[in-house]
């Protein structure tokens, strides 16, 4: 089968990429199954703004390809030691979205058809989680900073060091129905185990008798914290600064104060307030859901075997949650005679988008929970466990029943139990952390109004171009950015001109009232 025509291979792909671009200029193209590099020639010829991603489904096929050089980091071939959906979220960023175009040569596809299905997965799963990130920047961005802001004000103590021994096995309880039916395994090996509880399994594990030994919560909104309202375990909290404020109101029964385990998320924001806090805390990516981040934190400091419990991924029936939890409290309070509790988690069930699992007699999978299914068994790796599992398979986890995980257990090197952390050394006093925050704010908002004054300049739409501008702009008004970016990609520069000084308008009016709003903390 020839990968190209043999009289006019270049008229050939310009036909092709012609019909799968349209006239719209892209912004990126991530070209599946390049050849000899007509494709990508063209592409550039036709849009020479646009970047391109290569990914070729043949180490000779690339070697041979007249778009790559030696250096070129925009190209994947099975030779790379890494996996084509490495490569790609490692090229690819929320912001790339807005342009971005996929087009595959035909013949590569036919040539090799399970190379083509692998990278046609891996860019759907890759775009889907870009997608799900800049959906929740859209809906949270200002109030991870507004979080950052409250936190960095009102910690009382941190604690620094390991958070198990080396070779300690963790557990790692997230809320699924199946956590109900993991307890009493759970209380029977406890002693071989660290429990490091997610905030929405808290209550159930209060109910069931089981002490965690560090909390991890990374969400933003009102439930992380509204889950620990009457569970509030007596153990250290591991979360980022973005993290969901009030923890300081929640101290567990029997202690006046909540300590706090502080994780780097890469970033501009946080970063900088930690850097002014003169503390290195471990650096964890960000990720859409708690449980991967817990995953990452384990993996960073033991290397005994880590297992997730109540990691389902689906509904059983009506229920989405062990119980109790704090959805059934919500749904209790709002029954009355003709509407009860039932009714509420009956139509709560009803409103998701779920589609049936095969075998499962009953558990429904939500699309919404389909990402991170797709995260967590693409990333989990060796080492992860998942106990008493639910019929939606995880891939990179293997699973556990009552026999294999005693199993598993009985090889594992006996360890520490609990945390190994230690208290910091005093903070700065609250009144220097409003000054710090004040001047963080402050040099923040002068950066917009530099921004502003060359994008009503000459320099226009390049002005966002640049960090931490582009990352502030794209934490406070990600919406109005894209728009922005769109704008310029089609050649509206009047348009884009427009919408990025109105844009920078709404970050230095943001970020004037958060700075305002820091002083009177003072």
């Amino acid at each position: 089968m020839a990968l190209h025509s043999p009289y006019d291979p270049a008229r050939e792909a310009e036909r092709f990429a012609e019909g799968a671009l349209g006239l719209e200029a892209p912004s990126t193209v991530v070209v599946l199954g390049e050849g000899l590099g007509y494709l990508t020639r063209w592409i550039r010829g036709a849009h020479p703004s646009a970047r391109v991603l290569k990914v070729h489904y043949s180490e000779e096929i690339s070697r041979r390809s007249s778009s790559v050089s030696e250096a070129d980091a925009d190209t994947w071939h099975p030779g790379l030691r890494v996996s084509v959906g490495e490569f790609l979220a490692s090229r690819l960023g929320e912001l790339d979205l807005e342009g971005l175009r996929m087009i595959e040569w035909p013949p590569s596809a036919r040539l090799f058809p399970a190379l083509s299905r692998t990278a046609n997965e891996a860019l759907q799963q890759c775009l889907r989680e870009l997608n799900g990130t800049l959906v929740t920047t859209i809906s949270v961005g200002r109030l991870w900073l507004r979080n950052c802001v409250a936190n960095f004000l009102s910690l009382e103590e941190v604690f620094r060091g390991a958070p198990c021994s080396p070779e300690r096995s963790i557990v790692i309880t997230a809320s699924g129905p199946s956590l109900e039916s993991a307890a009493p395994l759970l209380r029977e090996i406890r002693a071989d185990v660290d429990i490091w509880a997610l905030p929405s399994s808290a209550p159930f594990l209060r109910e069931a008798g089981l002490k965690p030994d560090l909390l991890v919560m990374t969400d933003p909104g009102f439930f992380a914290i509204h889950h620990l309202h009457h569970a509030m375990p007596d153990c250290p909290v591991a979360m980022p600064l973005s993290a969901a404020r009030g923890l300081w109101s929640l101290a567990a029964p029997g202690s006046n104060r909540t300590r706090s385990f502080l994780l780097a998320q890469p970033g501009l924001m946080e970063e900088v307030f930690l850097q002014s806090l003169g503390i290195t805390p471990p650096s964890v990516a960000p990720h859409g859901t708690v449980a991967a981040t817990a995953i990452d934190l384990a993996r960073a400091f033991t290397s005994g075997p880590i297992i997730l419990a109540g990691l389902d991924m689906s509904t059983r029936d009506i229920l989405s949650h062990a119980r109790p939890n704090e959805f059934e409290r919500f749904f209790q309070e709002r029954a009355w005679r003709t509407a009860p509790s039932y009714t509420f988690w009956f139509r709560s069930s009803a409103q998701q988008s779920a589609t049936r699992v095969p075998g499962s007699g009953g558990e429904r999978a939500p699309i919404s929970l389909r990402t991170y299914a797709g995260w967590l068994g693409a990333q989990a790796g060796e080492k992860v466990y998942r106990l008493l599992p639910s019929a939606v398979a995880l891939a990179g986890m293997k699973p556990l029943d009552s026999a294999s995980l005693k199993e598993l257990l009985r090889c594992s090197p006996p360890s520490a139990p609990g945390n190994q952390l230690s208290l910091s050394p005093a903070l700065p006093a609250r009144a220097q952390r409003v000054s710090m925050a004040r001047r963080i704010l402050a040099g923040w908002r002068e950066t917009v109004l530099e921004g502003l004054e060359s994008a009503q300049g000459k320099r226009g739409t390049s002005a966002l171009a640049a960090a931490p501008l582009l990352t502030l702009a794209y934490q406070i008004a990600p919406q109005p950015l894209l728009e922005t970016k769109r704008k310029a990609r089609l050649g509206d520069e009047r348009g884009a001109r427009e919408s990025a000084i109105s844009l920078l308008q709404e970050c230095e009016k943001f970020l004037r009232g958060l700075e305002e709003r820091v002083s009177r903390a003072a």
